[in-house]
């Protein structure tokens, strides 16, 4: 069924019409990598900071707030000024002064990452972050806060990274994002009482 299906196939590609098929999507496909490669952020790499990337379930709001931190770099010639920051579709958001994880008979206090921090209210970033700017040929970190309303119990969560410059273009990436330790370790205890 399969070699005469690919038989067919070849019959149909050795057609003028077959070959105008071929080149029609052979074009669209160059046509669509050259547009996705306009649409990305010239020399902008990014990376994740694992040991500053972690997420906790909230008990006072039963929400998620979730750390991002990421490494930056600037490979162009040219200033790169990052204007959005979207995880997932979620905007950042300032972080509350600070989170504490409440366990049986004992409290803890979180600790953010002491790089830059973005901050995105109401869909257009902070005044003091109104764009991040990146100078070109340097690295640099910063962290986002985003609150999420999903409510889980698994220990990573994936999704996409979206960085936006104030031209439009776009850089995107997938990254994991593990529980925060502290939280695990303070589960682990009320799982030992029980």
């Amino acid at each position: 069924m399969l070699q005469q299906a690919l038989k067919q196939l070849l019959q149909f590609l050795a057609t003028p019409t077959g070959q105008w098929v071929l080149i029609g999507l052979i074009s669209f496909i160059v046509l669509a990598i050259l547009y996705n490669k306009k649409r990305q952020i010239p020399g902008l790499t990014v990376a994740v900071i694992p040991e500053d990337t972690w997420f906790i379930n909230r008990d006072d709001n039963h929400r998620l707030a979730i750390v991002v931190s990421l490494h930056l770099t600037n490979k162009s010639s040219a200033p790169i000024r990052i204007r959005r920051c979207k995880l997932s579709g979620y905007s950042p958001k300032p972080p509350p002064e600070k989170l504490f994880l409440e366990g049986h008979d004992t409290t803890v206090e979180l600790t953010y990452p002491k790089h830059d921090l973005f901050v995105d209210i109401d869909g257009h970033p902070a005044a003091h972050t109104s764009e991040y700017v990146l100078n070109p040929y340097t690295e640099q970190r910063l962290w986002v806060f985003y609150r999420s309303g999903i409510v889980t119990m698994t220990n990573m969560l994936r999704a996409p990274i979206v960085l936006r410059d104030i031209n439009g273009k776009r850089k995107a990436i997938h990254i994991a994002v593990p529980r925060n330790m502290d939280q695990i370790q303070l589960y682990r205890e009320a799982a030992m009482r029980w």
